[in-house]
């Protein structure tokens, strides 16, 4: 029981480690590859009224909006974003996709891998083509193969679009996306000009953003300087930031809980050691009236606690290692992984390792002290 107390520590330690860096890495993956200094604006309902104009308004972005955003010193690349959703088919085969317009800078914003093909350039903003770019997960729904589909049409809705490339799938929840040019999204589906969503980079240093780009949109847009609800600002490092800070506070947390239950491990070989040794009192006794040193004493019992704990220690370490790659194993191929590629890190078991030994010694340390006292007089006594 001593011994299933330090394997159930060290395997609840590794496993929580190894957990915490598979969510780690998955936070990391459904983000995708875009890059660490965008941010993304967008409309929401209003909270407060202003100017004679009711409280709940839904707001929607137009073209003075992005210009005052696009001028923005700090801004890099920008995009206007606008999406909706219709039936998209290739031959005989489809589903509902997102159809999402944007501008030529939206695949340096997100990083769009390009597998086939290109992505959207400005002649076709400029001449509101009807061309697309499609998504992985679109090519699996249309069953077929990227470079089959690469300058043939796709019917979306009932319009038919020329497919000019096929990139990597999106973040993680995303489904199937279809991109267009923004031009041409507009035309088709948004006649009044008006979108919800823009895009961008900023220039290295830049920070706190968010109350400059409010405090520039809400006149021209009629919000109440005190309403921040009314538009949704999202910034990728700061969201980094916090994502790490929280992670930092898991990994301190999974260390505390691993330390008290390895030290609850040790207390109970500490506990068995001060039985064992009340128990051999009188084989202690004689071995110091023949002459045993007290080195040899201490070399005994804290030998057992050692044994005891670093035995039971490897057992934990490799169940819990064990258990961490079945979850792996698991949770890989998903479509939306939580958990990806956890692992415990070669240095943390070594760490926990050398806790193992330490908390051997300490526990045996303490009996062994009390045997080191017994006098053989004494000890010759106990029955």
């Amino acid at each position: 029981m001593t011994g299933f107390a330090v394997v159930w520590g060290i395997f609840i330690l590794v496993v929580l480690l190894g957990v915490s860096n598979g969510l780690e890495n998955g936070m990391q993956a459904n983000y995708g590859n875009r890059l660490s200094n965008s941010v993304d604006i967008w409309t929401r309902w209003t909270d407060m009224a202003y100017k004679g104009l009711p409280r709940w308004r839904y707001l929607r972005f137009t073209d003075r909006e992005a210009t005052l955003v696009q001028q923005m010193p700090e801004v890099e690349y920008f995009s206007r974003v606008a999406s909706n959703y219709r039936q998209t088919t290739f031959r005989t085969e489809g589903d509902e996709m997102e159809i999402i317009g944007v501008e030529p800078d939206f695949q340096r914003i997100y990083r769009k891998q390009i597998l086939q093909g290109r992505f959207l350039d400005p002649i076709d903003m400029a001449e509101h083509k009807k061309v697309a770019v499609v998504d992985e997960r679109a090519i699996k729904a249309f069953s077929c193969e990227a470079e089959e589909i690469v300058g043939q049409y796709v019917t979306v809705g009932d319009v038919l679009f020329r497919v000019v490339g096929v990139c990597e799938q999106g973040e993680k929840w995303d489904g199937a996306i279809v991109y267009i040019p923004f031009a041409t999204h507009q035309a088709l589906y948004s006649t009044d000009k008006k979108f919800e969503k823009m895009s961008m980079t900023l220039h290295a240093g830049t920070h706190d953003i968010k109350k400059r780009i409010f405090s520039l949109l809400a006149p021209p847009m009629q919000i109440h300087p005190e309403d921040t609800e009314a538009i949704g600002i999202w910034s990728q490092e700061e969201s980094a930031e916090q994502n790490q800070q929280a992670m930092a506070a898991i990994r301190l947390f999974i260390i505390i809980l691993g330390l008290c239950t390895l030290i609850s491990g040790g207390v109970g070989v500490s506990n068995i050691m001060l039985v064992s040794v009340r128990e051999r009192t009188r084989e202690l006794g004689i071995r110091k009236a023949l002459g045993a040193p007290p080195a040899t004493i201490m070399q005994s019992v804290v030998g057992e606690a050692l044994a005891i704990t670093l035995t039971f220690g490897v057992i934990g370490v490799l169940l819990g290692m064990g258990v961490v790659a079945l979850i792996g194993q698991l949770t890989q191929g998903a479509e939306n992984q939580i958990l990806l590629n956890p692992s415990v890190n070669l240095a943390v078991v070594a760490i926990a390792t050398t806790i193992i030994v330490f908390i051997g010694v300490v526990a045996g340390a303490i009996p062994a002290l009390r045997a080191m006292k017994i006098k053989p007089i004494e000890a010759m006594r106990e029955k």
